[in-house]
């Protein structure tokens, strides 16, 4: 079996014996199981797969070893993850600000039955949009934290959160959002305000953390893995799905019918879809994944969920340049993006403000970092026309 159809299974259901699958590998086909898992941190899940089929000595040594010290760092990150977590809530309701801990602490401490299996990249906080800009300066004002060198500069207008912080005592990445991921999502409103209505408290290292419903996470992770990311934020959303429905707390004719009301009942069916195209076992009969228009897109997103993040960059660039322009990318289409440069990037090169105009001295640089990136999205095989299949697939679930 191919090392990426053994990944997905994982994924899809995290539960299974998956003994015959792995049994089947050979040296190569670990290599490249262990190293996409790592990279699209779903190493824990595997490793839980592989104990429980009893292969540990089946590993390559050279695996093992690599696999070892991963877990060394994951280990590592999710305590300091959790230390900066529970400092930022402290510090901000001291301040009078309680933001909720979106998507992957409450899968960690709440859905997933051991939170080893689930790693964290960074904070995501959903703070109220009056609060958002004054949570950030008084995070930047303490002197504990500082706006993380990779990212744009921008204001609250700008996108659905606020340039990275980062925490400089716990190497931790932070993001204040006042919005939730929506490109062109009309009903994401609604979600923004369940979220914030539905909030639920736990307990972590003896601080009190507020975390999205389960409804609400559920949803939040649909949406960001269809409308915003194509899929190509990897496998572990299906390994999220799983251990948030088997939770059997989902009121699944109501999710449902919440879906439909928000626009992302496709989404869900997608998801579904192929979920169930590699096992999973949770999926409920409401949800319909029939049909030979969702088979064709369910295809597309199985290619997406697996890109390294290179190619996904490479593929958001032409798929959004597509999207944005209304056409198939072609050098017309290129040629209009590079002369309408976004004031954000534009500004963010010389660590200027968008309205600063002096922006407009880094013109020459951005047209050819612009350049650059068609050049190199081009060069992809059979770019063009996964993009065109993208697209046809976000523009069919955007009619949901």
């Amino acid at each position: 079996m191919r090392p990426e159809t053994v990944l997905l299974r994982i994924s899809a259901c995290p539960d299974g014996n998956f003994k015959a699958d792995l049994d089947s590998l050979d040296t190569p086909g670990w290599e490249t199981l262990l190293d996409m898992s790592s990279r699209m941190r779903t190493l824990p899940l595997v490793e839980q797969a592989i104990i429980r089929a009893g292969l540990q000595g089946r590993i390559p040594a050279s695996c093992a070893q690599s696999m070892e010290e991963q877990q060394r760092w994951q280990t590592m990150s999710a305590f300091g993850n959790q230390v900066a977590l529970t400092q930022v809530f402290d510090f901000l309701s001291r301040h009078g600000i309680h933001p909720v801990a979106l998507k992957g602490v409450r899968l960690a401490h709440l859905d997933y039955p051991d939170s080893r299996l689930r790693p964290m990249r960074d904070i995501d906080l959903l703070v109220p949009p009056q609060d958002a800009e004054r949570a950030q300066q008084l995070l930047i004002d303490s002197g504990d934290y500082e706006v993380a060198e990779w990212t744009d500069l921008y204001g609250i207008d700008y996108g659905h959160q606020l340039p990275d912080l980062l925490d400089t005592r716990r190497g931790v990445s932070l993001e204040i959002h006042h919005r939730l991921n929506a490109r062109g999502w009309a009903q994401e409103p609604m979600l923004v305000r369940m979220v914030h209505a539905e909030a639920q408290d736990m307990v972590l290292s003896g601080k009190t953390i507020r975390v999205p419903s389960i409804h609400a996470n559920f949803l939040h992770l649909i949406e960001h893995a269809t409308l915003h990311h194509a899929f190509e934020n990897g496998p572990l959303t299906l390994a999220d799905l799983h251990y948030t429905a088997v939770s059997s707390q989902i009121d699944w004719p109501l999710l449902v019918t919440q879906a439909e009301e928000m626009g992302v009942l496709r989404s869900l069916q997608l998801v579904a879809a192929l979920a169930r195209r590699h096992g999973a076992t949770w999926v409920p009969e409401i949800i319909d994944t029939s049909g030979a228009e969702l088979a064709h897109h369910v295809d597309v997103a199985e290619e997406a969920i697996l890109r390294d993040e290179d190619s996904a960059e490479h593929h958001a660039f032409l798929r959004n340049l597509s999207m944005r322009k209304g056409q198939q990318p072609g050098w017309l289409a290129a040629a209009r993006a590079a002369l309408t440069p976004n004031p954000v990037s534009l500004g963010s090169m010389l660590r200027l403000s968008e309205n600063n105009p002096l922006r407009w001295v880094a013109y020459p640089a951005w047209l050819a970092t612009r350049a650059t990136k068609y050049l190199a999205a081009r060069r992809v095989n059979a770019i063009a026309g996964n993009t065109a299949k993208e697209v046809a697939m976000l523009k069919w679930l955007h009619k949901s």
